[in-house]
């Protein structure tokens, strides 16, 4: 049982290596980078994307399978299943100049957070209300202004079995607000490897993670973000028991 534990997290085990190995030139690129350009974070987040490439590239056990269409709007929404803390690599891969929406607090450790920040990640666990509406004003800003694009794990977590829990209204009040699309995105099969809780990888066996990108949602097409939201969800949940199937 151990040496299966020990074999299945090899890939667990390349990956935070690549993090730890990488962080360095990461903080000394993006400070050079700084120096160059308005847009430090977008070279840390291309750097960050080979990184995770590398390490779906590197890892045994398992093959990325990416549905990608390409009708993508410039600005936009990403809302994506959450199974597996493998999902967030995965969506890094390919999308571009995001910020990314935490439920979970990220910065408890300084180093961790400074990373973070610099990834574009924003939580929100133990912030006031004031600061959570800062961080929306910053998602509008990002969407509108900038023009560039958000990523939120509707469900808030992680979900077991083959059923979507209830998504929250965040994403979808965004988007009417800024009226920018929302793309939604299945991961699936992540969950054979790594689910909730768990940190050695289930199974040696080669296992493929399905990331298919369904057509974009625009906000005008619907009465309320909550029509939104239960539209999203529906579909999401339909490509989801697709993937279940053939995964």
């Amino acid at each position: 049982m151990l040496y299966k534990c020990i074999i299945g997290s090899l890939g667990h085990f390349i990956f935070f290596i690549l993090l730890a190995v990488l962080a360095i030139p990461g903080y000394i690129t993006y400070l050079i980078a700084h120096l160059f350009t308005k847009e430090p974070q977008y070279i840390f987040q291309l750097g960050s994307s080979y990184c995770y490439k590398l390490f779906f590239l590197l890892a045994p056990s398992m093959k990325l399978k990416l549905y990608l269409r390409d009708d993508i709007p410039k600005s936009a929404i990403y809302i994506s299943t959450h199974q597996s803390i493998l999902d967030f690599p995965a969506l890094s891969t390919f999308i571009r100049d995001y910020l990314f929406f935490a439920n979970v607090n990220l910065g408890a450790i300084p180093i961790v957070a400074g990373v973070c920040d610099l990834a574009g990640v924003r939580y929100i666990s133990g912030k006031s209300l004031d600061k959570v509406s800062e961080i929306y004003d910053d998602f509008q800003k990002h969407l509108r202004i900038d023009k560039k694009n958000v990523i939120f794990f509707p469900e808030g977590t992680r979900h077991e079995g083959k059923s979507l829990k209830s998504f929250k209204r965040g994403a979808f009040r965004l988007s009417k607000k800024s009226s920018a699309p929302i793309i939604p995105i299945v991961v699936e099969g992540a969950n054979k490897l790594l689910p909730r809780k768990a940190f050695c990888f289930k199974t040696t066996k080669k296992t493929t993670i399905h990331v298919k990108m369904l057509e974009p949602l625009y906000p005008e097409d619907f009465t309320s973000d909550r029509e939104m939201m239960h539209y999203a969800q529906k579909i999401m949940q339909e490509e989801k028991d697709r993937l279940c199937d053939i995964s």
